[in-house]
């Protein structure tokens, strides 16, 4: 779940809730895996959203297994040093209990990008990460 999905709105959320939200199965992996990096990136099976676009996808239901807030390093990658891209490798995964809860044994100087969710779906039988 990306950062911006709650930063405007959005309930906090925590391992053993249960949860509905949007999901939509069209992830963007290379963005995945330039952030998170590829073995990550590879379990990653939705994305979720609750904005404008989440009334076109399916509302899905299932109870939060884990949470861990997703962090990476940003630098420019060309001679412009207005723009910004994920460093490779530098991504860091802080298990929490709550969505809204913060590690102050993240490292510094990383930027927070959102969650990797893991969600038993309440209504098939296998699982899916956000």
């Amino acid at each position: 779940m990306d950062s911006w999905q709650m930063e405007c709105c959005g309930d906090p959320f925590a391992v053993g809730d249960e949860v509905t939200w949007f999901l939509d199965d069209r992830t963007d992996l290379a963005w995945c895996e330039a952030v998170l990096g590829p073995e990550v990136a590879g379990r990653i099976t939705h994305a979720e959203e609750h904005h404008e676009d989440g009334g076109e996808l399916p509302e899905r239901t299932g109870r939060v297994v884990s949470i861990s807030r997703a962090l990476c390093d940003y630098a420019p990658t060309t001679g412009d040093r207005r723009f910004l891209h994920p460093v490779p490798g530098s991504s860091v995964l802080v298990a929490v209990d709550r969505s809204d809860e913060e590690d102050g044994a993240a490292p510094r100087g990383l930027t927070f990008i959102g969650w990797v969710v893991d969600l038993e779906l309440l209504e098939v039988d296998h699982p899916a990460q956000v």
